[in-house]
């Protein structure tokens, strides 16, 4: 299983090389259409006479187009340029699809080590020892094989949407000098309104790949984020699926997520099947139904899923670029996972947006600042002045800012990047981003003797394998009622697991968070509303280096069973700039006099 966070990483990783690529197209381009208009000075001086005689612009366009078709040393520059465009293209597509293959299966395997580490959280939490048979290897490498050979497939169609229809990249640099030339042979704007024109044209589309069967297209660093976001999640379930079949779970509980897909019926409507707890086999459980308060019915059937295939239909369950997962639902012991509904509709600026509408609104949002970036890209590579497409970026991002402020949604910087200036993956931000998830997952280290605050409270059983659990605090129910009024108990405990679970994923402040819990429970600075029922985000300053650790708490209620405590689920630092940004776009419970 990969959460949200590990999914935007991981598909995110591949952008900049795909970036690099559309950039040094449209710059390649806007160059030779330059260098092929410097053979027109005879043109001009044509067009500038026949205005003179008062001929209509498109009597001058016949006659200047003529005199062009008829200029051998024009005609010969154009050839030339034609030929090694062709040529250079090629190799440059031959570059980037050879580096993208090869950093996918990188991608691919870090994804592998993530799902399996999370896994291995969950049965773990069960009493369940899971091993590593060999299986995982192989699900490995045919995932990569599969992620690779649709990556290729991205790089083989390719160019640009314009309002003369489609362009293939081969043949970009021709059709779009063939637009210049008409524009200029018709006196209607100058040289250099051409080049900027065509750089525009061309950044507004982004470099696409193209279904030319359906007519569809997708910028190539949006299609690279479905294909690996697609294959992530496949690959994390089919790593779930070969574990349930190990230890012969018979439950699994999918996820929900806000602004899930709501449209058509049976597995093509999201929103209908995701946060319910399903059965794998197809066999009726009336006592699970009753203990759980849930109707349990065919995983398969309501999503398209199978988990014996350990794949399903296109349109459902880890099907093309869902974000859905689903972990196993222990029969007699699991709780299912209560989901907050999703946010009421918002009126913005006299118009209703849904939280689906909000989104598509962000990303509508994001493209076009990438657009406006690769057009400053390009005009700064020929040397024409930029400060009219600076101000329009600093413009789009504040109305982008603005418009999340308004939504109530974390704005998604990493989205507005263009890295197109190296090949080098690993100067980028994108793929740092990716390795420091990938450490982080690998970072496994004992946790005993780590804390003098953790106090062990609960011996394990000699009937029945439970993770230990230790008292780390108590709380004061009269601050904590703000998440929810049903507090049973005021004490907090924290399991073995989800220390492990810091260390591994917070290592870096491992050593910090954990001696200060007790204070931060106690004195939170601010409770932040969480997703999830029953649970807050816990803020306070800590000294160590004047950071503020974020811990997400869960309170135990009246529904869950006798003995429970309220419990950490996860604890690290965070920064002024990332408070700062919780403050503008959550919901505050509670804030320190």
């Amino acid at each position: 299983m990969l959460s949200d966070e590990q999914l935007d990483v991981l598909s995110g990783a591949l952008v900049p090389l795909f970036q690099n690529l559309e950039a040094w197209v449209i710059a390649d381009v806007a160059r030779r259409i330059k260098e092929s208009l410097m053979y027109t000075r005879t043109a001009e001086l044509e067009v500038e006479a026949l205005q003179k005689l008062g001929y209509s612009p498109a009597r001058i366009r016949s006659e200047v187009m003529k005199l062009l078709r008829a200029d051998k040393a024009f005609q010969r520059q154009v050839e030339e340029n034609t030929l090694q465009w062709k040529r250079e293209v090629a190799a440059k597509l031959a570059e980037i699809t050879g580096k993208v293959q090869e950093a996918a299966a990188d991608v691919m395997g870090g994804a592998s080590d993530m799902a399996w580490a999370d896994d291995l959280s969950l049965w773990d939490s069960a009493g369940v020892n899971l091993e590593e048979d060999g299986s995982l290897k192989q699900i490995t490498k045919a995932m990569q094989d599969q992620t690779k050979g649709e990556l290729k497939n991205l790089t083989r169609t390719t160019g640009f949407r314009t309002a003369s229809g489609m362009e293939p990249v081969k043949e970009v640099y021709q059709k779009e000098l063939d637009k210049a030339l008409v524009k200029v042979s018709s006196g209607a704007v100058t040289k250099e309104q051409c080049i900027r024109e065509a750089v525009q044209d061309l950044a507004r589309s982004g470099l696409r790949t193209i279904d030319y069967d359906s007519g569809r297209s997708y910028q190539l660093d949006t299609a690279s984020r479905m294909c690996l976001n697609t294959a992530a999640g496949q690959l994390a379930a089919q790593v779930t699926d070969s574990n349930i079949q190990k230890t012969d779970v018979a439950l699994v509980q999918v996820s929900a997520h806000w602004g899930a897909r709501d449209k058509g019926e049976g597995i093509k409507n999201h929103k209908e099947w995701q946060g319910k707890v399903y059965s794998v086999d197809g066999r009726m459980h009336p006592e699970e139904e009753k203990r759980i308060g849930m109707e349990i019915r065919d995983l398969q059937v309501c999503t398209g899923y199978s988990v014996q295939e350990g794949k399903g239909e296109i349109e459902g369950l880890h099907g093309v670029n869902c974000r859905h997962n689903h972990h196993p639902f222990f029969e007699g012991i699991s709780t299912p996972v209560k989901y907050d509904p999703e946010p009421e509709a918002k009126e913005i600026n006299g118009r209703t947006y849904s939280y689906y509408d909000m989104l598509q609104g962000m990303r509508r949002r994001e493209r076009e600042i990438r657009a406006l970036k690769r057009e400053k890209e390009a005009l700064e590579k020929l040397g024409e002045d930029t400060t009219a497409v600076k101000a329009k970026i600093r413009q789009k991002t504040k109305e982008y800012n603005s418009f999340c402020d308004d939504c109530g949604i974390r704005q998604k910087p990493e989205r507005l990047r263009v890295e197109s200036g190296t090949t080098d993956l690993t100067k980028t931000q994108a793929w740092k981003d990716y390795e420091k998830e990938k450490q982080t997952n690998r970072n496994t280290v004992a946790t005993s003797g780590k804390s003098d605050t953790i106090k062990k409270v609960v011996e394990k059983s000699t009937e029945e394998k439970v993770a230990d659990v230790h008292t780390i605090g108590k709380i004061d129910k009269n601050i904590y009622r703000c998440i929810t009024e049903d507090i049973v108990t005021d004490e907090v405990v924290i399991t073995d697991n989800q220390i492990q679970h810091i260390l591994e994923r917070h290592p870096d402040a491992y050593e910090k968070v954990l001696g200060e819990m007790s204070n931060a429970l106690e004195y939170p600075d601010y409770i932040i509303k969480d997703k999830r029922s029953n649970t807050g985000l816990v803020i306070k300053r800590i000294m160590v280096e004047q950071e503020y650790m974020q811990m997400v708490l869960r309170i135990c209620t009246s529904d869950d069973p006798e003995g429970y405590k309220n419990s950490v689920i996860s604890c690290w630092e965070i920064s002024e700039k990332r408070l700062s940004n919780y403050l503008r776009n959550k919901q505050i419970l509670y804030k320190k006099e």
